[in-house]
């Protein structure tokens, strides 16, 4: 069984890529997997990504609305997390990613409703402010998380193997298939995660339940 954390930006262009690969390739490998998705958005992030856009041509005029695009996300996916579960809430985020990675001029203060509504969700249920209280709680762990593993880059991915005491992998930015590939093969059969230059250790935590 492996565990792996995915450190991304909710509206990030480079985050839908690279959770989709990752979950290919656990597909393809047929290896049993565990998920947590812990979106991050600050200032940096929000500015790196909004950079990425510009070089792969997207025009993004209005900075003030990536920016409340990006926390806007970020509180839906811990409301939906609290209302309906992880698994709804991780699809919100993948389907809100994949509406606006190639090209952001789509997105509208519409957008994360119809998301909702699309995945058979009560919009006005995640915006109760009743579970404000919780929502800032939840972001707050996954700040804690941050912390902990060290994450400096987004997207971010870390991976456990539960077979082994060893150390887990962290992984920065976009990944290769064929270097992921080559990673989850060298883990199988309790072996020890693979450290090169490509791959740096992070240290264990307890599980999230």
């Amino acid at each position: 069984m492996f565990e792996l954390f995915l450190f991304v930006n909710p509206i990030g262009m480079y985050c839908y890529d690279t959770e989709v690969l990752i979950k290919k390739t656990i597909d393809e490998l047929d290896v049993k997997s565990r998920f947590h998705f812990i979106p991050v958005t600050n200032s940096k992030v929000i500015k790196e990504d909004i950079v990425r856009r510009k070089t792969n041509g997207q025009i993004i005029n209005d900075i003030p609305e990536y920016t409340m695009a990006s926390f806007q996300a970020l509180r839906n996916y811990h409301a939906i997390k609290f209302v309906y579960g992880n698994q709804k809430a991780r699809c919100y985020l993948v389907k809100l990613q994949k509406a606006i990675c190639k090209d952001f001029s789509v997105y509208s203060q519409y957008l994360p409703e119809q998301v909702a509504v699309d995945l058979g969700l009560e919009y006005q249920r995640i915006c109760n402010s009743k579970i404000s209280q919780y929502i800032d709680k939840s972001i707050k762990q996954d700040k804690e998380l941050v912390r902990q593993f060290n994450v400096h880059n987004i997207p971010t991915s870390v991976i456990f193997n539960d077979n082994n005491n060893h150390s887990g992998i962290l992984l920065e930015g976009i990944i290769s298939q064929d270097k992921l590939v080559r990673l989850f093969k060298s883990t199988i059969g309790q072996k020890p995660l693979v450290e090169n230059e490509d791959y740096q250790p992070s240290s264990r935590h307890l599980r999230l339940m």
